[in-house]
């Protein structure tokens, strides 16, 4: 029995690699069926014909993948356009759950202490002046803050900080500042949330007017 799959369509060609079989051995029925294929290809006038290899639930490691692109390297005729595979690696599973995570400190940040944190950050605690919280997703606020707030770190501009912005001295976003001062103060208060707007500004909005 095969442990290749070619399937094809007006895209190009899915070779579909057995994730139960031997890889040697499935590899080399691969390169074999692409050989075939290239031996039909000859003319440089004819098109260029696109190959997909798809590993199900196997996952190769670098030196894998670079074999098998260095395979297609060697076919004019034949572009590999991808490696898929249906599952994830470790890694970058880790990044996701990393990114989607939503933080709780009820805690105090004293002066001088900066605190990060990987996702979402609901901050119910205090923090005081000279102090800094930083997240790399958004921050809702619903402790007191007197220090800097700081949502998106180091470059996600999508991040926003809602809640209490009532005695903040400074809010950042990836890397936009607002500073409080007497004149924009009134614009900080509770029920108050902050974004990066078209200008690359940070704007204050009432949290009612908030919109997904």
């Amino acid at each position: 029995m095969s442990d290749i799959i070619l399937k094809g369509d007006k895209n190009g060609f899915s070779v579909i690699i057995d994730d139960k079989a031997n890889y040697g051995a499935a590899l080399k029925e691969m390169k074999d069926l692409i050989i075939q294929q290239n031996a039909k290809s000859t003319n440089e006038n004819d098109d260029v014909i696109y190959f997909t290899v798809k590993t199900g639930r196997r996952l190769l490691t670098e030196d894998q993948k670079n074999d098998i692109r260095d395979f297609f390297d060697e076919y004019p005729q034949l572009t590999l356009k991808d490696i898929e595979a249906d599952v994830e690696d470790n890694l970058k599973v880790a990044d996701i759950l990393k990114a989607n995570r939503t933080n709780v400190e009820s805690g105090i940040i004293r002066s001088g202490q900066k605190i990060d944190y990987e996702g979402d950050l609901i901050f119910l605690g205090t923090l005081h002046r000279d102090a800094q919280v930083r997240a790399s997703g958004s921050i809702y606020i619903l402790g007191d803050v007197n220090g800097i707030v700081h949502a998106g770190f180091p470059d996600n501009t999508n991040a926003m900080i809602f809640g209490n912005l009532k005695d903040v001295d400074q809010l950042r976003i990836a890397d936009v500042i607002e500073i409080v001062t007497d004149d924009n103060k009134k614009d900080f208060q509770a029920e108050k949330y902050a974004f990066i707007d078209d200008l690359h500004s940070i704007s204050i909005d009432d949290l009612k007017n908030y919109k997904r």
